[in-house]
């Protein structure tokens, strides 16, 4: 099922300097027949297998299904790859851990940031500077300039010099869904970009209580880290300082959105939903905005549609600032693991499947038939995306969004950060503390888990 990368998490237990990455990555890949790869020369005949440990099931097992046997029948390499589900994020951040220490790791596996960062301090995550960006097996620097920045970016990791130890892989965005005949009802006429003000009064002015019982929200509140980071950027703040050694959202761009947030929850125009109840909700136009992940717009999409049959939209989140707009791009990643010595192929082999399933072609297929979002500029231009997005205008209103996308902090730490801002939001919109009180008790249990991951 298609969710967000937190979300799917937690309920089975998902700008301008990350545009600067492009012209150094592209320089790398101009550069790929004279730069030097520490893994020596890349030599395929032998037949090659090479383990690959995922999370996905239903329909995107499916497709996954069919590009790992496409890959297998059509890579010339004589690389077959095993494609093996092994359950949720946190279960497959186990496992590898546990066959770390037992000598006998997967070749690849999908991960977030701050697992890999785990699998490196354990000295097992290979550097994919020597595939993608070196050597024989690099990227061309027509396709790095494809890949959205900012995807390539979240998988850098200041911590160990830069490196790029994993690959995007299932990307989203947190996006605003919104009831456009609900506004419309209300006399609204905007409904993407609007201002953290704006926001406010519509939130108010949507809401309707009958007997002092809300019968429709203005909005939702999404209790998950990656929606409170957007809503942090969104209103010009920061989550880490430069150095990434202590927190900022303890600021007062966090706390005015925790503030409302608060606000919303005491006043019955905000409420939060157990798991993905929010979407029938939506679609019943009991709720007329959520902030949540673009890989939903499927189930929002069939909700809609058995419910009220309401038009209905994907925009910005609120902004501080409109002509500087920002939101948050999320999503698994793909890493490769180190092969036992003698077997460097197996590492090979794992980043041709890399290559494949992210090429130009296989993004906009995969993306088609999961809705995550397409990794590459170029799939506006894809015919099956067109046709697409023709049938589901929400699906294009998302990708448009990308551009403004930034990455969430990929210290080793964040994992464990993510909830504490959780628990933070929740002693806010249940009032047991105020929004500056939770988020500076937040922000020391923060440093202390950086301090102790560092």
């Amino acid at each position: 099922m298609a969710v967000s990368r937190r979300k799917f998490m937690t309920t089975t237990a998902s700008g301008a300097g990350a545009l600067a990455v492009l012209p150094a990555m592209a320089a790398c890949g101009a550069a790929q027949s004279t730069s030097e790869s520490t893994v020596g020369p890349v030599k395929f005949g032998d037949p090659v297998t090479v383990t690959f440990w995922h999370t996905q099931t239903a329909a995107n097992a499916t497709a996954l299904d069919e590009m790992v046997s496409r890959f297998n029948s059509s890579n010339g390499k004589n690389i077959t790859l095993k494609s093996e589900y092994q359950g949720n994020y946190t279960q497959v951040f186990q496992k590898i851990m546990a066959a770390i220490q037992a000598g006998s790791p997967p070749d690849t596996a999908v991960a977030y940031e701050s697992m890999v960062a785990e699998y490196m301090k354990a000295n097992a995550s290979v550097n994919l500077d020597d595939y993608a960006l070196k050597g024989p097996l690099a990227l061309t620097k027509d396709d790095l300039a494809d890949i959205f920045p900012q995807y390539l970016d979240a998988n850098k990791y200041d911590a160990f010099n830069g490196k790029l130890l994993s690959y995007p892989f299932t990307k989203s965005l947190a996006v605003n869904y919104y009831n456009e005949d609900v506004m419309r009802g209300a006399g609204m006429s905007k409904f993407s970009g609007v201002s953290m003000d704006e926001f406010k009064k519509a939130v108010a002015t949507l809401t309707k209580k009958d007997g002092g019982r809300t019968t429709l929200y203005g909005t939702h509140i999404t209790n998950d880290a990656s929606y409170i980071d957007a809503l942090i950027y969104a209103n010009g703040g920061e989550l880490l300082n430069k150095e990434k050694t202590k927190v900022r959202f303890n600021e007062d761009p966090a706390v005015q959105v925790f503030d409302m947030w608060g606000q919303f929850a005491k006043d019955g125009m905000g409420y939060t939903a157990n798991g993905f109840e929010w979407q029938s909700d939506f679609g019943a136009a009991k709720v007329a905005q959520a902030q949540q992940s673009s890989t939903g717009y499927t189930f929002v999409r069939d909700e809609v549609n058995k419910a009220s049959k309401n038009k209905w939209g994907i925009g910005l989140i609120p902004q501080k600032d409109t002509a500087k707009p920002a939101t948050v791009m999320f999503g698994g990643n793909i890493t490769v693991l180190k092969s036992p010595k003698g077997q460097e192929l197996r590492q090979a082999g794992a980043w041709e499947w890399i290559k494949f399933f992210t090429n130009k072609e296989n993004t906009a297929t995969f993306a088609v038939k999961s809705s995550y979002m397409p990794l590459r500029k170029s799939a506006a231009d894809n015919a099956e995306i067109k046709q697409m997005w023709q049938a589901n205008p929400q699906a294009k209103q998302a990708f448009d969004l990308t551009q403004y996308a930034r990455p969430e902090p990929n210290i080793t730490a964040w994992q464990d950060i993510r909830t504490v801002l959780q628990d933070a939001l929740v002693a806010v919109t249940t009032g047991k503390m105020t929004a500056k009180q939770a988020l500076d008790q937040a922000a020391q249990q923060a440093n202390k888990l950086i301090d102790e991951k560092r």
